[in-house]
């Protein structure tokens, strides 16, 4: 049977931390780094620009502390947004 993606992000996790501290934070900064700018990218060009953005400081949040502080932000302003979409809704009904 077929481990589910779930599992399978399990086993890269663990092959992640398994690797040497300065290893893994090059790789984390290299892998982050490229998804966010293919995400700035994506702002001009076809594609799913903001996701690519989230993900890639997702990526770098599990290494940088600041990071993890922009990615914070980033959820309470998306939060707030639809708490306002929301409201703006119901105020048509």
């Amino acid at each position: 049977m077929r481990a589910g993606w779930s599992e399978r992000l399990g086993r890269v996790t663990t092959a992640v931390r398994s690797l040497p501290r300065p290893v893994r934070v090059v790789a984390v900064a290299c892998v982050g780094g490229a998804v966010v700018l293919a995400g700035v990218a994506m702002l001009v060009l076809p594609g799913p620009g903001i996701l690519a953005i989230l993900a890639g400081l997702a990526i770098l949040a599990s290494e940088f502390v600041w990071a993890r502080r922009v990615l914070d932000r980033s959820k309470a302003a998306a939060k707030a947004g639809v708490d306002k979409g929301r409201d703006a809704l119901q105020r048509r009904r």
